[in-house]
């Protein structure tokens, strides 16, 4: 047994009801490893655990409208290219949509890596892919059939100007 399987990690998870449905935030090894949307219903009680304090707090401050960036560190992405997609979506500003091929574009790359590497998203919310769009306006893919819709009520909330043509 190595050293790194001996070390516990600690590991903290909540459950908090959004606009868009629950979403459930885990931290781990003093970061935020991942925000999903869930089915599960939200947690009653505040969690213990500072920073998983810190980041309810920070999405409730961004559906309230008081916060259109996040402030909290994240884990590392999985590979050095979705590390530059992570950053090119953060970069997209709140409000607007990059499609699929504009982001490739600046990444001199292809639009169907950008889209697995938005697929692969561990960080809804806090890395927006949601602000990542297809050709035309159509909305491109959000977890499943059912999360285009999550997508499409996301992307209204920032006040995306936007039409959307059908997928």
């Amino acid at each position: 047994m190595t050293a790194r399987n001996r070390i516990p990690v600690d590991r903290a998870t909540a459950t908090i009801d959004t606009p868009v449905g629950p979403v459930r935030i885990t931290v781990a090894g003093g970061v935020v490893a991942a925000v999903d949307h869930v089915q599960d219903p939200p947690d009653e009680a505040l969690p213990k655990d500072k920073l998983l304090r810190r980041a309810v707090r920070q999405i409730e401050e961004y559906f309230a409208g008081k916060r259109r960036r996040f402030d909290l560190p994240m884990a590392p992405a999985a590979s050095p290219f979705q590390a530059r997609v992570r950053q090119a979506i953060i970069d997209i500003p709140y409000g607007e949509a990059a499609s699929y091929g504009g982001v490739a574009h600046i990444l001199n790359s292809g639009p169907r890596a950008v889209g697995q590497a938005c697929g692969r998203n561990d960080l809804v919310l806090l890395v927006p892919c949601h602000r990542v769009i297809g050709a035309g306006g159509t909305l491109g893919g959000y977890g499943s059939a059912s999360g285009l819709e999550r997508k499409r009520r996301l992307l209204e909330f920032e006040g995306y100007p936007g039409k959307f043509s059908a997928n």
